[in-house]
C-alpha cells in the first residue's frame, strides 16, 4: 500500500497493511449475505455465477496474501533476496549472460503482464455493467451495502460507487497475485537460460583450453544458488497453484453452467475466454521453466566433456548430476505445472460442469 503516505505513528503504518484484506473480507461477507439471505433465485444464474466467482476469487486472494506475508514469510524474503543477488551479481561470465538472457526474459514477462492486466481489468467491467442494467441501475454486483436504507438519498450513489470500487480492487488484486508469480517464474527461466548460455561455451575447443575451470565453477555456483532459491520458491508456488487451480475449476465450471442455462451469445463466451486466459497465464511459466531445464541438460550432454582434463571431468560430472534434479512448479493433485495441466483442468471442469448442469436441470 505504497499509495498511502506514511506517518509517524507505527500503528497507523501497520494498519494500512490490513486495508486490502479487510476490504476483501467485507466484500466476501456482502456476497455471502446476498447469496444466503437475499433469496437469490436459481433461475437468475448470472447473479449466482457472479456471486460465486467473486467469493472464490476473494477467498483465493486472502489465502495467497496470508501465505506470502504470514505462513511462508521467511521463504518469500529468501526468494526476493536471491533475485536481488542475481541482478546485482558482477561475476565475470554470469553477469554478461544475465544482461542478455535474464533481461530479455524479464522484458517479455513485463510485456505479457502489462497486456494481460489491462485486458483483464477492461473485460471484467462488462459484468458489473450488465448487473447494473439488470438491477435498474441500483447494484453493479447484485448485493446491497448494509446500513443504507433504500429511501436514503445516498442509497444509489453509495451502492453504485462503492460496489464498483470493491469490484475494481478485487479484480486488481486477483491479477496482481497472478502477475507476481508469473514474474517470479520468469526470473527462474531467465537465470536458467543464462546458465545454459555459459554451458554452451563448453562445446568450444578454444574455451576448454583457456577458461574451462572458471566456466565450470560459474555454472556450478549459479546452478546451486538457483536450486536453493527455487526450493524456497517452490513451497510458496505449491500453495499458490493449489488455491489457484481449485478456484479456476470452480469459476470455469460456473461459467460453463451460465452459458448452458442462459444461452447468451455475450456473457458465456466472455466468461469462457477469461477463464481460459487465466489458465494459460498460470500454466505457461511452468512449461517454460521445464523447457529451459531440459535445454540445460541437453547442452551439458552435448558439451565436449571427453576432451577436458581429468579434474575438470570430475567437476563436470558433479554439475551434470546436479542438473538432473527437478526444478519444476508443482502442486497438490496435479503434479508438474505445464500445458498438460491446462488440458487436465479443462477436462475436470467439463466433467464437473456436466454434473452441475444435470442437477440444476
Amino acid at each position: 500500500m505504497q499509495c498511502i503516505p506514511s506517518v509517524r505513528c507505527k500503528v497507523t503504518n501497520k494498519a494500512k497493511l490490513m486495508l486490502v484484506p479487510l476490504l476483501l473480507t467485507f466484500t466476501t461477507c456482502c456476497h455471502i449475505r446476498h447469496f444466503l439471505c437475499d433469496g437469490t433465485s436459481l433461475d437468475d444464474i448470472l447473479d449466482i455465477s457472479i456471486t460465486i466467482n467473486c467469493i472464490v476469487a476473494s477467498v483465493q486472494i486472502l489465502f495467497s496474501i496470508a501465505v506470502l506475508n504470514i505462513g511462508l514469510k521467511n521463504n518469500h524474503r529468501e526468494v526476493q533476496k536471491y533475485f536481488e543477488n542475481i541482478v546485482e551479481s558482477s561475476e565475470e561470465f554470469m553477469s554478461e549472460a544475465r544482461e542478455e538472457h535474464l533481461s530479455k526474459s524479464l522484458q517479455l514477462a513485463y510485456k505479457v503482464v502489462r497486456f494481460f492486466f489491462l485486458y483483464f481489468v477492461a473485460v471484467c467491467q462488462f459484468f458489473p455493467a450488465m448487473a447494473l442494467y439488470q438491477t435498474n441501475f441500483v447494484s453493479p454486483l447484485y448485493y446491497r451495502l448494509p446500513g443504507i436504507p433504500s429511501s436514503s438519498p445516498f442509497f444509489y450513489p453509495v451502492n453504485i460507487i462503492g460496489q464498483y470500487f470493491n469490484f475494481f480492487c478485487l479484480v486488481t488484486w486477483y491479477i496482481i497475485i497472478d502477475c507476481l508469480f508469473f514474474i517470479y517464474l520468469f526470473y527462474i527461466r531467465g537465470e536458467m537460460r543464462s546458465i545454459t548460455a555459459i554451458a554452451e561455451l563448453l562445446s568450444q575447443k578454444e574455451t576448454l583450453t583457456s577458461n574451462c575451470n572458471q566456466i565450470l565453477r560459474s555454472v556450478c555456483r549459479a546452478h546451486y544458488e538457483l536450486f536453493q532459491g527455487f526450493r524456497s520458491l517452490s513451497q510458496i508456488v505449491w500453495h499458490y497453484y493449489c488455491y489457484k487451480l481449485l478456484g479456476l475449476i470452480l469459476i470455469t465450471c460456473s461459467s460453463s453452467v451460465v452459458y448452458s442455462r442462459t444461452n447468451s451469445i455475450v456473457s458465456g463466451p466472455v466468461l469462457h475466454i477469461l477463464a481460459i486466459a487465466l489458465l494459460t497465464l498460470v500454466c505457461v511459466p511452468g512449461q517454460l521453466v521445464d523447457d529451459s531445464l531440459e535445454n540445460l541438460r541437453e547442452t551439458l550432454y552435448q558439451s565436449l566433456w571427453y576432451e577436458m582434463k581429468s579434474k575438470d571431468q570430475r567437476n563436470f560430472l558433479l554439475i551434470f548430476n546436479a542438473s538432473q534434479k527437478n526444478i519444476n512448479a508443482e502442486t497438490f493433485g496435479v503434479g508438474k505445472i505445464s500445458f498438460s495441466t491446462l488440458v487436465q483442468v479443462v477436462k475436470t471442469t467439463i466433467s464437473y460442469a456436466a454434473f452441475v448442469y444435470t442437477v440444476l436441470m
